[in-house]
Formats: C-alpha cells, structure tokens, sequence
C-alpha cells in the first residue's frame, strides 16, 4: 500500500513538473488570453484556439511572437501583433515604435552593436537584422 502511495505521488510530481516546464516558456502578453485557450508557445511561435466574431473557434498560430513590439490581440479568430515582429529579435535589443518607426540596438556580423530604425508597413510585419540594419522584410 505504502509503494503504490509513493508511486502515486511521484506520478502526480512529475505530471506537475511537466506542466510547470510548460508554462516557463512565458506567453507574450495581450487581450487575446480572454477570448482564446489552449494557448502555447512552440519556439517562437504563439499558437491557440481563439474565438471568431460568429462564436466559432479557429485554430491559430503566431510566428515570431516572442518578438511582437506591443502586445498581441485576438482579430476575429486570427492572433495578430500590434506591432513588428520578425527574427530580428533574436539579434537586436531595446526595441520600440513611435510613429511607425522600429528602432532597436542591432548587432553587426563582425560582433559589434549600432543603433538602427525602419518604418514599417503594418502590424504583425516581419522585420529582419541585416548586417545592423532593419529592414521591412523577412529576409535579407
């Protein structure tokens, strides 16, 4: 009886470690955790079930959300950024929007770090680090 006890519990420790070790990989923040579930990350990709405006759920997922400047929203069933995102994150710090303008410290293939910025088209557009530069677009 005592083994089956210990055995129990340590099934119920390692079932609450799985779940702790998936909830470490933070979400990003926004409205959308109110109208969507079964949220997660995979990488760098946000992926949920969200609500559409006719009451049905949609089956989403976010690219890059890791690095979403602003804050990430529910658009009829879609999950979008209110801002850029892209793999430039990966390789940029301190980043921030005023008026459409990206700006962030980015790093140069030769290690060093210089300040730059780029317009950007639209929401949930991907932005990328070439050589130290950002450019409105996913790749170089």
């Amino acid at each position: 009886m005592m083994k089956t006890l210990l055995g129990v519990f340590a099934l119920v420790g390692v079932l609450m470690a799985g779940n702790l070790t998936a909830e470490a990989q933070s979400t990003p923040p926004g409205s959308y955790k109110d109208t969507c579930s079964k949220i997660s990350m995979d990488g760098e990709t946000l992926k949920a079930n969200c609500k559409r405006m006719d009451g049905s759920t949609n089956s989403t997922e976010l690219p890059f959300a890791s690095s979403c400047v602003g804050t990430v929203s529910n658009v009829n069933g879609i999950l979008v950024c209110s801002g850029p995102t892209g793999s430039f994150a990966r390789t940029c710090h301190d980043a921030k929007v005023e008026n459409h303008v990206l700006s962030a410290t980015c790093q140069r293939r030769d290690g060093s770090w210089t300040r730059s910025h780029t317009s950007f088209s639209g929401f949930q557009h991907p932005v990328t680090n070439c050589d130290g530069q950002l450019v409105d677009r996913p790749n170089c």
